[in-house]
């Protein structure tokens, strides 16, 4: 068996106390009751708004043959004497001890993303080029909190050469305690923008926050994008400390490890050009946007740093793809081409999407559906506004904004003198999907970006797409 954690281990690394023994291994660790749980060890987290405790039994009957907890014993009668039961101080910390002494255990690199955007994009670039010549793990859809990186680190087995971890961050410290459990061998900050600004504070907190994944890991290979201005001061401070291995990245400075710039784009596809290590080549994407050159830049030196050939690297490009709401590219029956973005949005993003777009040309009309950016905190009016400015200064020929800063939107879209068709909503409006999608022909292009939680998703599924 290529992965088997046993109770000795268990106990011994968590400091936990045996409350009931029955399975003594598991060939796995899961925390969702939603999941296939047969045969592994079922970790109680807590959220905001959940407390998995209460869902003990139904990890049982998923097929959990051990149970990992924090609360008294009273809630766990019904599965005393069927399951193993483990009880410790705090779950969350025992799962992140877990992950530590598994990382330790095997002899995978780990490879840890970090940065504003583009990190679940350039992670998922990064693992399609290394699956070509290593066994591979990665985290799976966003897995990158203190929670999610430690499960990612548990699906190792001793099969696995590399693992490539994303990491996310919202408050100062949690990127230096995700390097803790995971003690990365190579680190990259793709960049640094405004994302979180709301809950960090400022600009320079943010980039403070960010930059934690270099201080802390002072001996890994550390990865540098030299085209964003603050993960260039980073690279400097590098320099200046003697960081002894450096790989960088950039699509305006030639003597990068990697530089490459995009020659040409369509909705499904971007042309880059440039060099990888000393090796020129050229190739096509199938991908949208100018930002995807930089995550290509991103994932092929994470590539390098671990050993991949630049020949290796630009036989691999062309494969590369977008995962689910990432620039994604949906058909509708009548023709209609979208373009579905609803996974994340921020100032920085909606601009690189906006851009792009213009660049696009098209036989037919140009809409646009945005929601809310979310965590921008008092800066959420001001990104509003600069948003509905620089919509309404494109060739756009219909807009629908989604979200409570529908005021602020619309202000900017004034100062910018729009007069073409605008539809602005707190919420998502049935009627409204139904009415755009009803207008639709085969020439148009229709944009739909926002945050994750506007769920703009519904949007795409009333109008019934072909590959959605």
């Amino acid at each position: 068996m290529s992965w088997e954690l046993n109770l000795e281990e268990v106990i011994r690394v968590t400091k936990g106390r045996l409350l009931s023994q029955e399975a003594t291994s598991w060939s796995g660790v899961g925390a969702d009751t939603r999941d296939d749980l047969i045969g592994q060890l079922f970790v109680a987290l807590r959220g905001d708004q959940f407390d998995a405790h209460d869902f003990v039994k139904q990890a049982v009957k998923k097929g959990a043959t051990g149970l990992l907890v924090d609360k008294a014993i009273s809630p766990f009668k019904g599965s005393i004497g069927t399951v193993t039961v483990v009880q410790v101080e705090d779950t969350l910390k025992g799962l992140q001890d877990l992950a530590n002494f598994w990382r330790r255990k095997h002899q995978a690199k780990v490879i840890a993303i970090t940065g504003s955007t583009g990190k679940t994009t350039t992670k998922e670039f990064t693992a399609t080029l290394l699956k070509k010549k290593f066994k591979t793990h990665f985290s799976k859809g966003s897995y990158n909190n203190h929670w999610g990186v430690p499960l990612t680190l548990l699906g190792i087995d001793s099969t696995h050469e590399i693992a490539v971890v994303e990491m996310g961050m919202n408050h100062c410290g949690e990127l230096t305690r995700l390097c803790e459990i995971a003690e990365p061998d190579v680190t990259l900050v793709t960049n640094v923008g405004q994302a979180h600004i709301g809950q960090l504070g400022s600009q320079q907190a943010v980039v403070d926050a960010k930059w934690e994944i270099y201080r802390s890991c002072p001996d890994s290979i550390q990865v540098y994008n030299l085209a964003n201005e603050y993960t260039f001061a980073m690279y400097t401070e590098a320099v200046e400390k003697a960081v002894e291995k450096i790989i960088t990245f950039s699509d305006d400075k030639p003597d990068s490890d990697v530089n490459l710039r995009v020659t040409a784009l369509g909705l499904d596809f971007i042309q880059v050009m440039g060099f990888i290590g000393r090796v020129e080549g050229k190739s096509s994407v199938p991908v949208f946007g100018r930002q995807n050159g930089a995550n290509t830049m991103a994932a092929a030196a994470l590539a390098l740093a671990v050993g991949m050939e630049p020949e290796e690297i630009w036989s691999s490009i062309s494969e590369l793809h977008c995962v689910w709401g990432r620039n994604q590219l949906v058909h509708l029956k009548n023709g209609t081409q979208v373009l579905f973005d609803g996974y994340n949005a921020n100032p920085e993003s909606m601009a690189a999407l906006i851009k792009n777009i213009v660049e696009i040309k098209t036989k037919g009309r140009k809409i646009y559906i945005f929601g809310e950016m979310l965590e921008l905190g008092a800066e959420t009016g001001r990104f509003h506004r600069e948003l509905g400015e620089m919509v309404g200064s494109t060739d756009a020929d219909m807009v629908w904004f989604v979200g409570p800063s529908k005021a602020d939107f619309e202000q900017g879209l004034k100062r910018s003198h729009f007069q073409k068709t605008t539809y602005l909503s707190d919420s998502y409006e049935h009627d409204l999907a139904f009415h755009i999608g009803s207008v639709l022909n085969d020439q148009d292009i229709v944009v739909i970006k926002g945050s994750r939680g506007m769920k703009l998703e519904q949007v795409l599924q009333k109008w019934d797409p072909i590959d959605f």
